[in-house]
C-alpha cells in the first residue's frame, strides 16, 4: 500500500496508471501550491481521476509564496518542503509503506546539472535514487521513484496510448525558476554538443550511484573509528584519527555529521566541506561550525552546546574533611583523612589527590580562578606558574578555564581539581596525617 503523489501532469498521471496496472494498492495524494490561478482546477482533475479509478484521495493546500517569504526560501524549496510534509503526514496517517513520485530521467538530468552548477560532490552528482529516505520528513517511510528510467516523452506517450488527458502546468515554462532555465535554455544548448545529453546525465548519475555505494561502505567503517557521537546538538571526532584519513573521507564524515545534526538540510555545499576538511575552525552549513579542542574536533552551532568534561563552578563552596561536596552536573568531590600507611602511591589518576593534612588543615574552599592567579605545581618546588599558562600547557579548552574548580587551603591553591596538586601541600615521608581527595561523576 503506497501513497502516489499526483499533480495531474503527464509524469504523475503515467505513474498513477502504471502503479494501478501493476496491482499496487494506492492512496492518491495531491498538494495545491496556490501558485497559479488554475491550481484549483488541477486539484479537481486529480480528485475526479481518483474517483474514476475508485481510489481514495487526500489533498492539502498552502500558500507557498508566503511560506517562502517567511522562511527566506526559494519558491522551489518552499514548495518541496510543504509538499513532502503533506505526503509523509498522509502516509503516516494511512499506514502506507511508501510514497511514490513520478520523477523521470529528464528530472534526473536536470537535478545532476543543477548540483554540478552549484558545486556538489559525489553525493550531489549521483542525483536522485530509485529509493531513498528523507529523515527531515520521516526516518522510516521510503520515497520511491519507479519512473527514473523513463523519459518525459515516454510518460507522455504512455498517456496518449491510453487516451489520457493530463494537465499542463504553465509555470513549467517560467524561467524565473532555476530548474526551468536548465530545462528550456541550458539543456537545449548542451544538446547541440551531445544530442543525448539528458540520457548521458541520467546514465552518469546511475554510475555514480554505484560508486557512492562503495564509498558509503568505507565511510561507515571510518565513522565507527573516528566519530564518538553525533547527537544532542554536537558531533564529536577523534581529531588525530580524522586528520589521518584521506580528504575525501573527511569531507564525507563531516557531511554525515552535519546532516545528522540538521536533518532539514538537503545537502552540504562542497566548498564548505572542502574548508571543513582542513580541520580548522570554519562554518560548515546550517549554522554549524568546527571547534577544535586538544585531540577532539566538534561540529556544533555554538560552544555552549559542547559537552562539559569537567565540573564547572559559578560559586564558592566549602568542603570539610569527612564530607562530600556536589559540584553540579553529577560531579562529586569527597575528602577523607587517611593514615600515611594506607596511602597507595603513586596515585592512579588525576581524579585523586593526597595532601598533607598538617599543612592544609581540615577545612577547604572550592572556587574558580582569579585573574592573573599563580600556583606552585607539584614537581616544581620554588617555581610558580600562571594558572592561565598551566591550563594552556595541558590543552584545557578555553571555555572550561574560567569555571575550573580550585581546592584552596586558606587562600592558597592546594589542588587544581582533576589536574595537579600544589607542591607546598604534597605528602612526604614526614607526613603524619593525609587527606585523600576523590573526584567522581555519579
Amino acid at each position: 500500500f503506497s501513497v502516489a503523489a499526483v499533480s495531474g501532469g503527464a509524469d504523475s498521471l503515467a505513474l498513477l496508471y502504471f502503479l494501478r496496472e501493476s496491482g499496487t494498492s494506492l492512496l492518491v495524494a495531491h498538494f495545491n501550491h496556490q501558485l497559479r490561478p488554475d491550481s484549483g482546477a488541477d486539484e479537481a482533475f486529480v480528485r475526479q481521476t481518483a474517483a474514476a479509478l475508485s481510489l481514495p484521495f487526500v489533498r492539502d493546500s498552502a500558500d507557498v509564496a508566503a511560506f517562502a517569504a517567511q522562511n527566506q526560501l526559494s519558491l522551489e524549496e518552499a514548495a518541496r518542503q510543504l509538499r513532502y510534509r503533506f505526503l509523509f503526514r498522509a502516509a503516516r496517517q494511512a499506514g502506507a509503506a511508501a510514497i511514490v513520485t513520478g520523477h523521470t530521467a529528464d528530472d534526473q538530468a536536470e537535478t545532476v546539472l543543477m548540483h554540478f552548477l552549484r558545486g556538489a560532490g559525489l553525493p550531489g552528482l549521483k542525483g536522485m535514487t530509485a529509493r531513498t529516505l528523507l529523515p527531515a520528513f520521516d526516518p522510516e517511510i521510503p520515497l520511491l521513484r519507479p519512473l527514473l528510467g523513463w523519459t518525459r516523452a515516454q510518460t507522455e506517450n504512455f498517456c496518449h496510448a491510453r487516451g489520457l488527458n493530463y494537465r499542463i502546468d504553465s509555470s513549467n515554462r517560467d524561467t524565473a525558476y532555476l530548474r526551468n532555465r536548465l530545462r528550456h535554455q541550458l539543456l537545449p544548448l548542451l544538446a547541440e554538443y551531445n544530442p543525448q545529453i539528458r540520457q548521458t546525465l541520467a546514465k552518469t548519475a546511475a554510475l555514480l550511484q554505484e560508486e557512492e555505494e562503495l564509498l558509503r561502505e568505507m565511510e561507515d567503517s571510518a565513522w565507527q573509528r573516528v566519530a564518538a557521537r553525533a547527537e544532542n546538538g554536537y558531533a564529536q571526532f577523534d581529531r588525530e584519527q580524522l586528520s589521518a584519513l584521506a580528504p575525501a573521507l573527511r569531507r564525507r564524515l563531516l557531511r554525515r555529521a552535519a546532516l545528522r545534526l540538521r536533518p532539514a538540510l538537503r545537502d552540504v555545499d562542497f566548498e564548505a566541506l572542502q574548508r571543513a576538511a582542513n580541520l580548522q575552525p570554519v562554518e560548515v552549513a546550517g549554522g554549524l561550525k568546527i571547534f577544535v579542542e586538544a585531540d577532539t574536533l566538534y561540529l556544533a552551532e555554538s560552544e555552549s552546546l559542547l559537552p562539559l568534561n569537567s565540573p564547572q563552578l559559578n560559586a564558592s563552596l566549602p568542603l570539610t574533611v569527612g564530607q562530600a561536596c556536589e559540584l553540579g552536573r553529577g560531579w562529586v568531590l569527597t575528602a577523607t583523612e587517611l593514615a600515611p600507611a594506607a596511602l597507595n602511591l603513586p596515585l592512579a589518576d588525576n581524579f585523586s589527590a593526597a595532601l598533607d593534612a598538617d599543612r592544609t588543615g581540615n577545612r577547604f574552599r572550592l572556587r574558580a580562578a582569579r585573574r592573573g592567579e599563580r600556583f606552585e605545581p607539584l614537581g616544581l618546588p620554588g617555581k610558580t606558574v600562571k594558572l592561565s599558562d598551566f591550563f594552556i600547557n595541558l590543552k584545557i579548552p578555553q571555555r572550561l578555564r574560567a569555571g575550573w574548580p580550585l581546592l584552596c587551603a586558606g587562600d592558597e591553591i592546594a589542588w587544581v581539581v582533576g589536574l595537579r596538586p600544589a607542591e607546598k601541600f604534597r605528602v612526604t615521608e614526614k607526613t603524619r596525617r593525609v587527606i585523600g581527595l576523590s573526584l567522581k561523576k555519579v
